[in-house]
């Protein structure tokens, strides 16, 4: 029986990934055990069990990125994560360790590395973090989502660019079926906006301030998860302008939602960029600016640079310029359909398959 570790965690950028590659593993092997490894703080202790996989914890913690006083206290975590990793990867004895990025993933993909394990790292962004890059010396494999990204590792050998698991079924959504369950007029053309799971208050307020624009346009209409926090605002608002649109705090149905979509504006994470490509969908990309190393930038512009979408910085973003953009685009049928045909050029469909092709190949060895 194949046993398998999977670490990864803080955000769903790390986690969502993880579970793809964990998921698609298990398919291939259903008697495989499968363990994630993560930390009280993050969301895996709440995605992992709700898609039935185990977790365990471990105390890691990220680098202090100021002189505060958690610095001078750093080299303890570092070392207890790394002896509450041995202790979980002696008990466990997985036969492949893989990390999926996210502090966690550095204390157990090096403590697996040092006990002489099979290793593999998955890196979502196009500008690696530090844990990738640092373990990429170490590690087996290191599975690339960006042919940009491989200028930052020294041992070409071990790259593979394949880029990031999503989730089963995101590319099958039915657009007259997501039509019919938003609400919407198959009439107008959908502007789906969309700041993550928890929103984004820049872009929420930037549409409000130029909602005039989209009103003047007539046919456009908006799919809108603003988040919990600006949701009831955002409802109350929208009550008052001339604008189709279903606001939404969350929206679990993702597959519907990209399918009725004709454009997009939303965040430029990993994840998100990953399933805007396979559904080849146009999009107005507005990079969080605070996102480690500033990746979502980097992210952005990756997808910029091959016609696949627009940018605009945070510290550019007015009402104005975001919405003209949105009317200009959605008037530009060809504009769009050359937007759509370089995402999908872009996108990596196969990548959670493909990684457990790796994850294979290294295991025969």
């Amino acid at each position: 029986m194949l046993k398998v570790i999977l670490a990864g965690g803080g955000t769903g950028g790390h986690i969502y990934p993880a579970i793809a590659i964990a998921s698609e593993f298990k398919y291939r092997f259903p008697d495989s055990e499968i363990l994630f490894i993560g930390t009280r703080k993050g969301l895996e202790k709440e995605l992992v069990p709700k898609n039935n996989f185990k977790l365990e914890f471990i105390s890691a913690k990220g680098l202090a990125r100021s002189l505060r006083k958690e610095l001078f206290f750093l080299p303890f975590y570092i070392l207890k994560s790394l002896l509450e990793s041995r202790t979980v990867l002696r008990k466990y004895q997985p036969d492949i360790v893989v990390g999926t990025g996210g502090y966690v993933s550095l204390p157990v993909l090096l403590m697996a590395s040092l006990l002489g394990k099979k290793t593999l790292i998955q890196e979502q962004n196009s500008y690696p973090g530090i844990s990738t890059r640092i373990l990429s010396l170490f590690a087996n494999r290191v599975c690339l989502s960006y042919q940009d990204s491989t200028r930052y590792f020294p041992l070409k050998r071990k790259l593979r660019v394949l880029g990031n698991p999503i989730r089963k079924g995101i590319i099958s959504g039915n657009r007259e079926e997501g039509l019919r369950k938003f609400n919407l007029n198959p009439d107008k053309k959908t502007v789906f906006i969309l700041g993550g799971s928890q929103g984004s208050k820049r872009i929420n307020q930037a549409i409000r301030e130029g909602i005039n624009y989209l009103e003047q346009a007539g046919d456009i209409q908006l799919l809108w998860q603003t988040g919990n926090g600006d949701f009831e605002g955002i409802r109350d608002f929208m009550k008052g302008a001339n604008v189709t649109s279903t606001v939404l705090p969350f929206i679990q149905d993702m597959s519907s939602a990209y399918a009725v979509s004709d454009l997009l504006v939303c965040r430029a994470g990993a994840l998100t960029l990953a399933e805007v490509t396979a559904c080849g969908k146009p999009s107005i990309l507005i990079p969080y600016p605070f996102a480690t190393a500033d990746h979502q930038r980097y992210n952005a512009m990756s997808l910029k640079e091959k016609g696949a979408a627009e940018v605009i910085l945070e510290k550019e973003l007015k009402g104005e310029n975001l919405t003209i953009l949105i009317v200009e685009l959605l008037k530009d049928e060809n504009r769009l359909k050359e937007m759509s045909r370089s995402a999908k050029m872009l996108a990596k469909p196969m990548a959670a398959s493909q990684i457990v092709d790796e994850m294979e190949e290294l295991l025969k060895k």
